[in-house]
């Protein structure tokens, strides 16, 4: 299923039940008015059409916007009608919705909760009456081949967004090696039936899955999300990729840049990013330089402390079970102490030291 489809299937239905006719690109445009648009362009700047799993119905508004933007593209009154209805059922039965692609990231990733449009960073054609048509998609179907198809399109613009959540909708791992076997029998010429065709077509299903997940990740991350960069480094593991990841990362990607530069071994080349980390409130990222980075002790004790008024006992020892669930004093099982960092002792006097420090840095952070 396409836009393009749906909106062939809608001329040809005004054609052949009410003589009317309507000009292909005129119907884009009338879509979007229904999605809360000035026009298509509009739409197609930072957004997708894709399916929410319930019914959709529109409002009013949505209709005489509808109306006024059929009567702008010089249709008369009466096919104006017509046209309407036509669109707003094609809408209603295929449960259409307009849907900002930064905000799919968020959904796909889990992070969309709170989420708001910036009313600056809008575009000057959105329609005034749907300034955020896409938050009416709760229950977005992002399975919805229609989702992928406006995506691709989206992305074949080189935008950054649209290609990382194709990434985020397509991620999976490779398939194991040991798993190719009848595939590899299949490439080779070998006819197949039963479940062995089944399991090559599974298995070159999986290969091709991956093979595009590696591409729009990687677009996503040539196009500069830092996100998508970062995981892309740490997919290949090059350090050409780590050092992009590194010019375009933010302070709460510290951590898990530093892991990945620990693996090439460059890990000072971090410092500067986790210590940015640590004085906006990543705990782990205090961890990490106080105890395996700090020369100084009272600098590391200050971090241990800064950590401590973020609620966090940095120095505390934990019991906990092989899967790390706490452990319970009636319940058996092989119990293991995790928790707790190695840091130099210091002196009450330099203690002193650390905890102003600290707490000066506490008092930054929460005037941010």
């Amino acid at each position: 299923m396409s836009i393009k489809q749906l909106c062939f299937d809608a001329h040809s239905q005004l054609r052949d039940q009410h003589g009317i006719a309507v000009r292909r690109a005129h119907l884009y445009e009338l879509l979007a008015a229904l999605l809360g648009f000035n026009s298509h362009a509009a739409l197609a700047t930072d957004a997708v059409i894709g399916q929410v799993r319930q019914a959709r119905r529109f409002h009013n508004d949505d209709l005489t916007r509808l109306s006024k933007r059929c009567l702008a593209l010089g249709y008369p009154s009466a096919e104006s009608q017509r046209i309407v209805e036509a669109i707003t059922a094609l809408a209603e039965t295929y449960r259409l919705v307009a849907v900002d692609v930064k905000y799919l990231v968020k959904l796909v990733a889990g992070d969309a909760d709170g989420w708001d449009v910036d009313d600056e960073e809008m575009s000057g054609d959105v329609g005034i009456d749907q300034a955020f048509p896409w938050q009416d998609a709760p229950d977005l179907d992002l399975d919805s081949p229609l989702l992928i198809d406006t995506l691709k399109q989206l992305a074949a613009k080189d935008h950054a967004d649209a290609h990382y959540a194709l990434a985020l909708l397509l991620q999976c791992e490779p398939p194991e090696e040991r798993d190719g076997h009848w595939y590899r029998q299949q490439l080779a010429g070998r006819g197949l039936d039963g479940p062995e065709k089944e399991w090559a077509d599974d298995y070159a299903a999986a290969l091709a899955q991956f093979d595009q997940y590696r591409q729009h990740l990687a677009a996503a991350a040539r196009l500069g999300r830092s996100d998508a960069a970062l995981a892309w480094a740490e997919l290949t593991g090059e350090e050409a990729d780590f050092r992009h990841a590194q010019s375009l990362a933010a302070p709460e990607d510290a951590t898990r840049l530093l892991d990945l530069a620990d693996q090439l071994g460059t890990s000072a080349t971090v410092l500067p990013l986790l210590r940015q980390a640590a004085l906006v409130g990543d705990v782990e990222a205090m961890r990490r330089l106080a105890e395996d980075f700090e020369p100084d002790p009272v600098e590391a004790w200050t971090w241990v402390h800064l950590a401590e008024l973020c609620g966090t006992d940095l120095t505390r020892m934990e019991a906990v079970y092989e899967d790390g669930s706490p452990a319970d004093d009636d319940i058996p099982g092989n119990i293991f102490a995790v928790g707790g960092i190695d840091v130099p002792d210091i002196s009450a006097e330099q203690h002193t030291v650390a905890r102003r420090e600290a707490a000066r840095r506490f008092e930054t952070m929460r005037d941010r």
